[in-house]
């Protein structure tokens, strides 16, 4: 899911840290605050400068898997991702488990992939598994890199070294294989000179240095006040609230090696080649909203709903990790604000190489329409706010998962199949 921010170790900077790396990892998931934009244009219907144009999703239920029947394959501890490879199998990654499950396209286990343990084949040190359209992974962990086939089988290992080359954390890669992060968390104690951005890498799987691929614009930090005070040492950390309605950084990759990248206040998604170089933009006449006191207040009250999850979540880290610490995070009266919404909350891109742009809702909240447009920069149309919303997951042929939790944090995944887009009327 990104606004307020965690207190954060720079991205591929030299910072010295002083904090456990479970903690670490921790403090780089964003906090999601966010939404806007009237959809107000004044161009041609069905292009990017003219009006939204509503379009309802037709799809059809194919699975869905997810069981609080301890004895079941599909009893989940913790769903940490969701993929589909080119036979529609879906990919389930269970962190709490430390083991992929495999899905066929009627919803039946083919196999389970790894477990608990470190050793060769296990996936006690895992982060995140990235799966191939052919079925095979490249699972990442805090101090290694794992390589199994699309039966399985253990492949190969790099062996990571913190301390040196940071932490790699990676959602995704280009169709050559290489991973494309913009965190890494460093723990060497030089200072790098401040970067005016957010540096995207992209990380060789030789185990070689990683390589600057573009250093997406964000708005410069807010110096008035610590992100933390405190230190592994003094056994106690207090993290600031951070600023509201920052941009978000996001992006996914095309069929081409291509990223779709958005940083910006306003409507602008960035087409980033694999030189770096920027190949194109897409944008609509969509302008930002300013920060009122409504929205500062809508933000304030969904920072004290997350406040004490992401609390429960830190301490929880830290005693499966053995730490001992204090945490605090700063009440919603210590939030800053940014002074106008950005208008798009998130990218994602689909098997047919679309781009799903979530737009940010009045409030600055993250549920606004979605627009769906192309690389060439065709505008396919608008899903409502009440319509369908963007999966966890694309796949083959109109696939598309969502990870679901109900009232007793129970998870399923629910699989269906996108059959049409139709305008509304």
């Amino acid at each position: 899911m990104e606004t307020p921010r965690p207190a954060r170790p720079k991205a591929a900077t030299g910072r010295p840290h002083c904090l456990p790396p479970v903690l670490l990892l921790l403090l780089t998931v964003p906090v999601a605050c966010g939404d806007t934009g009237d959809g107000a244009a004044a161009g041609a219907p069905g292009t990017l400068d003219g009006p939204d144009v509503i379009v309802n999703a037709v799809t059809e239920d194919v699975f869905t898997a997810g069981s609080v029947v301890g004895d079941r394959w599909d009893t989940f501890g913790r769903v940490a991702s969701v993929q589909f490879d080119a036979r529609s199998n879906l990919h389930i990654f269970d962190s709490q488990a430390d083991h992929i499950l495999v899905v066929g396209p009627d919803g039946s286990l083919i196999r389970t992939v790894g477990g608990e343990g470190d050793g060769p084949g296990e996936l006690g040190d895992a982060t995140r598994p990235i799966v191939a359209r052919d079925g095979s992974y490249t699972v990442i962990g805090s101090s290694r890199i794992d390589f199994f086939g699309p039966d399985g089988g253990y492949v190969r290992r790099i062996t990571l070294d913190p301390m040196t080359t940071g932490i790699v954390i990676a959602t995704m890669a280009l169709p050559d294989g290489r991973l494309v992060t913009s965190r890494i968390l460093r723990f060497d104690q030089d200072d790098d000179p401040e970067e005016g951005g957010w540096p995207i890498h992209l990380f060789p799987l030789d185990g070689s240095a990683p390589e600057l691929l573009y250093t997406a614009w964000k708005l410069p930090e807010d110096d008035d006040e610590p992100r933390v005070s405190g230190s592994a040492e003094s056994m106690r950390m207090t993290m600031a609230a951070g600023r509201a309605l920052e941009p978000r950084l996001d992006y996914d990759v095309l069929t081409d090696g291509r990223l779709a990248l958005i940083d910006s206040i306003g409507y602008r998604v960035k087409l980033i080649a694999p030189d770096g170089s920027v190949t194109g933009t897409i944008g609509r006449p969509i302008a930002p909203l300013p920060v009122d006191e409504e929205i500062m207040e809508a933000e304030r009250e969904r920072y004290r709903e997350q406040r004490a999850d992401f609390l429960a979540r830190m301490r929880g880290a830290l005693d499966a990790g053995r730490f001992s610490m204090q945490v605090e995070r700063e009440g919603a009266e210590g939030l800053t604000f940014a002074e106008e919404v950005p208008v798009l909350w998130s990218l994602k891109v689909d098997w047919e190489d679309r781009i799903w742009l979530g737009r940010r809702d009045p409030t600055g909240a993250g549920g606004g329409p979605i627009d769906i447009v192309t690389p060439g920069g065709d505008y396919i149309g608008t899903l409502a706010p009440e319509g369908l919303r963007t999966p966890s997951a694309f796949g083959p042929d109109g696939l598309m998962a969502y990870i679901e939790s109900d009232e007793l944090d129970v998870q399923t995944v629910r699989v269906v199949r996108l059959v049409a887009l139709e305008p509304e009327g």
